[in-house]
């Protein structure tokens, strides 16, 4: 019986410590191990040597993989590879790591695209899935997107991450169609702090953490569909 949760470097292949590494690790080895150690860290930071993959999406004009040293400011990534903010569109929020970090507002963006800066704004690098939204989006609805995949992707293993993905997610589709109440917010706030850091992995907490971001950052938005009944930022038919 595997233990959970599944970490191999703890107890893998045949029940032994086994090194996994991804495809992005292995593709650095050979150049490593050609041009030297040196070489490598003449690119990045000092504490977060090297270069990265950085998968950009969303509205941005030129989406893309970009391979570039680590501590890049996020600014730059955003507006000098990536093209800027589609239709001339006003930059609303970014995940740098994807959804299970908290994301960033515009006046965050010039920190360096690097592990340990990152981790002291409060946010965190992950594998470099860096989504970037403009102004029309509904950050109600993107969170109970986030949730329903986060829901999606619990193995269902620990009651925390089950039951705890499937209320945000619940919730938050609730009042997405204009059915929320007040205590609503309050229930989400409580339940996030409950089951962060409780389920066998992160992806508890990388639902706990996108619902607390949202409703730090954009309360009114959350209050407005509760309030009026219906998303206001979508033009009513």
């Amino acid at each position: 019986m595997w233990p959970a949760p599944f970490y191999p470097t703890v107890y893998g292949l045949y029940g032994k410590p086994t090194v996994v590494n991804n495809v992005e690790t292995l593709s650095n080895i050979p150049h490593i191990l050609s041009h030297g150690v040196e070489w490598f860290r003449s690119f990045g930071t000092k504490t977060c040597p090297g270069m990265m993959l950085f998968s950009l999406s969303g509205d941005v004009n030129h989406p893309g993989v970009y391979e570039l040293p680590l501590g890049i400011p996020l600014r730059k990534l955003i507006y000098d590879h990536g093209g800027g903010i589609k239709n001339g569109r006003a930059l609303k929020a970014v995940y740098p790591g994807g959804p299970s970090q908290a994301f960033l507002v515009p006046r965050d963006i010039d920190v360096p695209m690097d592990f340990d800066s990152l981790k002291a704004v409060g946010s965190g690098l992950g594998s470099a899935g860096v989504i970037v939204l403009d102004d029309t989006n509904c950050m109600v609805e993107q969170t109970m997107k986030f949730c329903n995949f986060f829901e999606d992707e619990s193995c269902g293993q620990c009651p925390p991450c089950k039951m705890g993905t499937h209320y945000l997610h619940q919730i938050l589709e609730k009042i997405e169609a204009g059915h929320g109440k007040p205590e609503d917010l309050q229930t989400l706030q409580q339940l996030s702090g409950f089951v962060k850091g409780r389920g066998d992995c992160t992806v508890i907490t990388g639902a706990a953490v996108a619902v607390e971001c949202s409703l730090c950052h954009f309360p009114d938005e959350f209050e407005s569909h509760i309030k009026e009944h219906r998303c206001t930022m979508k033009v009513a038919s």
